[in-house]
């Protein structure tokens, strides 16, 4: 993320005769109002009184400037490439991109940009890893640089190869409910295919119940990727016979979708940075269903979104009875990871 000694933090002033500034006033007051975690604005709130903004480059134009209002750089002080020092693990369609993203308002840490992941793995180049830093984001030196990768979680050979790179690494998975996170993931999928024009197998309602049937009768070692990245016991299991426990923290999907605030401190509280979330900087969408951006300093009641399809491509009918099946397919997993974490999430009832 690109740094800034800037403060952007300037006051609106109004020159205007005495009715003005009353009319300007009782305007203000009513538009400094947003919305908490604990009380989201009723519908006819938001689409009256809030500018939306669906775009996922102004989203992150916001992160970035409110990043950059909230960070002053210390005298003497350089920014620099080093290797990352927090990595998201995983999963994919388990919210990834909003936790990175989220995290990224805090002025002490700055995150690879899209493409999130590292181009050609860790492994070092030459018995160094110069390829690695160089696709890093500078940092000075109070701040902690981060990345993402979706399939970290499940690759075997990652926990060793991290480790290798930096064993003080901090590293966060975000996991979901493994039968809605692997329908989220087929409907991707689907929709993909469906524009390259490849393959129906998986088009409707029937064959997707044709597609359940035969996950669930596939042997583990021959599971596809969609299907493997909704198992989290051995990949957790391996990244906790590398790294010290204190090293990882497990996030649930729901938690940062409905109450991002108290995540976000969780996640301060595991890098050992200052406190610095809270509700101003968030606002609820009850038109998409979760929080988008807003800078607190600004004039007008704008909230920043990600595109208006992201999080609403439409999820493919399962039948109840399918998805009670695909639920007791990953039941035993997910029982064992449960016990591997220490601490159990709502997943089963």
């Amino acid at each position: 993320m690109k740094q800034m000694n800037v403060n952007s933090k300037y006051p609106c002033f109004v020159v205007l005769g005495v009715f003005a500034l009353g009319l300007v006033y009782f305007v203000l007051s009513d538009g400094i109002q947003y919305n908490t975690i604990h009380t989201p604005s009723p519908l006819s709130d938001i689409q009256e009184d809030w500018n939306i903004m669906n775009d996922s480059d102004v989203l992150r134009a916001a992160i970035i400037d409110i990043h950059n209002t909230n960070y002053k750089v210390k005298e003497d002080d350089v920014c620099v490439k080093t290797l990352p020092d927090c990595i998201i693990i995983g999963v994919g369609k388990s919210g990834t991109r909003e936790l990175i993203d989220f995290m990224s308002i805090h002025p002490n840490i700055v995150s690879k940009s899209n493409p999130y992941q590292i181009r050609g793995g860790l492994q070092p180049s030459n018995s160094d890893y110069s390829r690695v830093i160089n696709q890093m984001p500078c940092k000075y030196s109070d701040q902690i640089s981060t990345i993402k990768a979706d399939t970290y979680l499940q690759k075997s050979e990652r926990p060793a190869e991290i480790f290798a790179m930096n064993p003080r690494v901090k590293l966060i998975a975000i996991v979901r409910e493994p039968a809605s996170r692997l329908i989220s993931d087929l409907t991707m999928l689907t929709d993909e295919r469906k524009t390259k024009q490849k393959d129906k197998y998986i088009s409707n309602s029937k064959d997707m119940k044709k597609r359940i049937e035969y996950l669930v009768n596939t042997p583990y070692k021959k599971l596809t990727l969609q299907v493997y990245k909704s198992i989290y016991d051995d990949g957790l299991e391996r990244y906790m016979k590398v790294f010290n426990k204190d090293q990882i923290l497990v996030i649930e999907s729901n938690e940062l979708k409905y109450t991002p605030v108290e995540v976000l401190k969780r996640v301060e509280q595991f890098l050992g940075i200052k406190s610095f979330f809270s509700n101003e900087y968030f606002v609820f969408n009850t038109l998409k269903g979760f929080y988008c951006i807003r800078k607190p300093y600004a004039c007008t009641k704008t909230m920043h979104c990600y595109s208006s399809t992201r999080g609403h491509s439409k999820q493919m009918h399962v039948d109840k009875k399918d998805l009670e099946s695909l639920k007791e397919y990953f039941r035993p997993r997910t029982e064992r990871f449960f016990k591997i974490l220490g601490r159990r999430f709502d997943w089963l009832n």
